[in-house]
């Protein structure tokens, strides 16, 4: 358990690092054309942030999937693996977005491409933006 505690509390700080990214673009959208560029920077740093939140989803459950002392372990297995089918997705929403807008060498620099999951975003799009 004490490996859960940890993962919940690097997606807490994690949640909260891009909760301060977003305060610091929102400040700037009052002068939109004189903060231009930094909207954009602050934006794709937003989207690496979300990156590392969802390696840190994707993390938990995989600890989670070690427990088997649940009520329903079938119900419960197949919960974490449409949950980590969502996560996948969203992660290569996100991968696919910042190769896009032309930062393939910042992910490698960073440590940030795990493995490229090719895979329809459609409706999920709006799960992954939601955080």
């Amino acid at each position: 358990m004490g490996k859960l505690y940890s993962i919940a509390q690097r997606l807490v700080e994690k949640s909260q690092e891009i909760d301060v990214i977003k305060d610091q673009r929102r400040s700037l959208f009052s002068e939109v054309k004189a903060n231009e560029e930094e909207i954009i920077q602050l934006h794709y740093e937003m989207e690496f942030k979300r990156l590392e939140y969802m390696y840190l989803k994707q993390e938990q459950i995989k600890e989670l999937k070690k427990h088997k002392d649940v009520y329903n372990p079938q119900v419960y297995q197949q919960q974490l693996k449409r949950l980590e089918a969502i996560t996948n997705r969203c992660i290569s929403s996100i991968l696919k977005r910042l190769f896009e807008g032309g930062y393939g060498q910042e992910l490698k620099k960073r440590g940030l491409v795990k493995e490229y999951i090719t895979a329809s975003p459609t409706n999920l799009q709006q799960r992954c933006d939601s955080r």
